[in-house]
């Protein structure tokens, strides 16, 4: 689904705002009977939501900065502001490990054993249920929408919901009387909480290092297609997935005029949006047919060719 900028910024804000108070309600029920029962797991679990809200907020920022239009200082735009949104994601996930893992040890070296009852159990069955419907809407929304942010987002709340299954299962054990068993899965969460952040910094650090998004052999074959062309080279694409940006060079015959081949360039640029969605800024590049242009060389899956 493709929507006008303005929209989709409108639609991700919507969609994490409504995320930001479920997370409020359940870090607040986590944290507030987690230290009434003395249960270290279920306070790191709501650490752990309080920074999934928390990172809402700067995601909220984030969507702010990024529907501004293209400036005198920003003529490609504001979009990677939502990327490095989507980096503090992740810093704040790292924090979060950080204080869960001094909780645990503090546990370790002076144990003692929650008051795991029923109530216990009920709060966080509830507080799991929401986490399930956080992740699923923001999984929809995020494909839907090709949001980064909303993508990274649910990534992190899906970690939420490990963590909660994992306090589940230190409940049952304390019940059962098995010892540091509320340690163990603070531990656990900690390494979960890492993985989902490690899979958040691929994804924003792929963007802002301007790493390829389209295989140049596709845009090649695409810009082919187009009558008149002879090669299609030098193609290169950047940009968040759905905030594409794509230059390319083509050969043309060097008799055209040149109010034909700029016509025959601009065709290629709309074959090439039609082709491949996420395309936003396009510059194809009109050359002369002359074997002196023509490309000598396949690097990184694209010909390349001097000039």
């Amino acid at each position: 689904m493709s929507l006008p900028a303005t929209r989709r910024s409108e639609r991700i804000a919507h969609v994490l705002s409504g995320i930001l108070a479920l997370n409020l309600l359940v870090a607040a029920a986590k944290l507030t009977y987690g230290a009434a029962i003395g249960a270290l797991a279920l306070q790191a679990d709501g650490v752990h939501s309080l920074v999934d809200a928390a990172s809402n907020v700067v995601a909220l920022i984030g969507i702010w900065a990024a529907r501004r239009p293209p400036d005198a200082n920003h003529p490609y735009g504001h979009r990677k502001y939502e990327t490095f949104a989507a980096l503090t994601v992740a810093a704040m996930m790292f924090l979060a490990c950080w204080e869960i893992g001094g909780a645990a040890v503090h546990r370790a070296l002076h144990p003692q054993a929650p008051r795991v009852t029923i109530e216990a159990f009920t709060v966080l069955a509830l507080t799991l249920a929401v986490n399930l419907v956080v992740v699923a809407v923001e999984s929809r929304e995020g494909r839907r929408l090709g949001s980064e942010l909303l993508l990274a987002d649910a990534a992190h709340a899906r970690s939420d919901v490990f963590a909660s299954l994992l306090v589940l299962a230190s409940f049952l054990a304390t019940h059962s009387g098995v010892p540091y068993a509320d340690v163990g899965a603070s531990v656990v969460i900690i390494v979960l909480i890492v993985h989902a952040g490690f899979g958040i910094l691929r994804g924003t650090l792929s963007t802002l290092s301007d790493e390829r998004r389209i295989a140049p052999n596709l845009i090649e074959e695409c810009a082919a297609e187009e009558r008149g062309v002879i090669e299609a080279h030098n193609v290169r694409s950047r940009g968040p997935l759905d905030d594409i940006h794509l230059d390319l060079h083509i050969l043309v015959d060097p008799g055209m005029a040149l109010s034909e081949a700029h016509l025959l360039g601009h065709r290629v640029e709309r074959r090439l949006r039609d082709r491949f969605l996420g395309l936003t800024d396009v510059v194809v590049h009109v050359e002369p047919g002359l074997e002196s242009e023509r490309a000598r060389a396949r690097e990184g899956g694209g010909l390349r060719a001097e000039g």
